[in-house]
Parts: C-alpha cells; sequence; structure tokens
C-alpha cells in the first residue's frame, strides 16, 4: 500500500527529515521542494536560485530503511565562458539505505547508520551531495537549435578579440616573460 505525502518548501532546517517510526512496513512516497532558499544555505553551489522537486520512495523494513531518490530541476548557475547565470537541468536518482545499528561506523553516500532508538531520518545532506554531484565541472550555456553557443553574444565578442593567436613570437607578453630569463 502506498501512501503519498506532499512536503512544500518551508524555511525551517527539519523540512527534509522524514518520521519513520510511527508509519508501518511498507512503501511510503514523499515529495520534498528545494528552492532558493536551500540554494542560499550552501554557498558552494554558486547557484542564485532554482527549483527541484525531490520524490523519495522509502521502503520501510524491521532492520533497514530503503530509499529510491529523484531529483529533477534546474538551479541557476554561472556560464564559465560568458559569466550570464542560466537554469542548469538537474535529473539525479539514486538509492539509499539506512541500516539500523549499535555499532559506530561511518556513513558514506550509499549507507547511513541509524541507531535503534532513532524515529527519523534527515535526507538534507543526501540532496544537497546529489546535487552537487549533478552539477559539471564546466558550466556553459547549452546550445542553440542550430548547435551554436547560446551565451552572450557581446561577451563572445569581446572573447574572440581576446583570444591570443597561436604563433607564441607575435604575443608581447611572451617577449616580456622571456626578457625575465
Amino acid at each position: 500500500m502506498h501512501h503519498f505525502f506532499y512536503l512544500p518548501e518551508l524555511k525551517t532546517d527539519n523540512q527534509y527529515i522524514i518520521a519513520f517510526k510511527g508509519l508501518s512496513e511498507g512503501s511510503h512516497d514523499f515529495v520534498f521542494n528545494v528552492g532558493k532558499s536551500f540554494i542560499d544555505d550552501y554557498e558552494f553551489f554558486e547557484a542564485r536560485d532554482g527549483h527541484l522537486e525531490v520524490k523519495v520512495n522509502m521502503i520501510k523494513e524491521a532492520t533497514l530503511l530503503s530509499f529510491t531518490i529523484s531529483i529533477r530541476g534546474f538551479i541557476e548557475v554561472q556560464c564559465d565562458r560568458c559569466l550570464d547565470f542560466f537554469p542548469l537541468e538537474i535529473d539525479y536518482y539514486g538509492n539509499l539505505c539506512a541500516k539500523f545499528s549499535e555499532a559506530a561506523g561511518e556513513s558514506d553516500i550509499e549507507m547511513i547508520l541509524l541507531k535503534p532508538e532513532d524515529s527519523e531520518v534527515d535526507l538534507r545532506q543526501y540532496i544537497f551531495d546529489s546535487i552537487g554531484l549533478s552539477i559539471p565541472c564546466r558550466k556553459v550555456h547549452p546550445p542553440d537549435s542550430n548547435g551554436e553557443p547560446s551565451c552572450n553574444r557581446e561577451m563572445l565578442a569581446r572573447l574572440n578579440e581576446l583570444l591570443v593567436s597561436g604563433d607564441n613570437n607575435k604575443n608581447p607578453m611572451w617577449d616580456k616573460l622571456k626578457d625575465l630569463k
């Protein structure tokens, strides 16, 4: 039996917590909204806005919680080529297990350890890590319908003016560097 819970983006620290203690064993679905307030909490993103929907399917068993998590939407990031902001599509899918154990151990991106007396699991760090892993190293505007860069045209023109030719001998900066020898 599926139970569906819709959890809007609130401005509280506990909005990404699932209280599983009172839930029956079986499958439970949750939806979280991630927006500007979440993004602003993490300067690492280098993003200024966004809207993501996080869908979580949790399967509760006696000694294990299994999560299937999908994150879809966009974050607004700065283009590494032209410095304008653009919406970067995020499409993440992953699995997470929460295991109950008395033994101390470290959690990782796919497994977290919970004490038997724990009654909730906080997915905030997992969501942050998953979004971060979805951001490419090089962020550039996607090409337009003709396959051309959709970057700021003025900035591309300026960059083309400043491109240094392959002939290093004609570049005065190289002459100055040679004089340093």
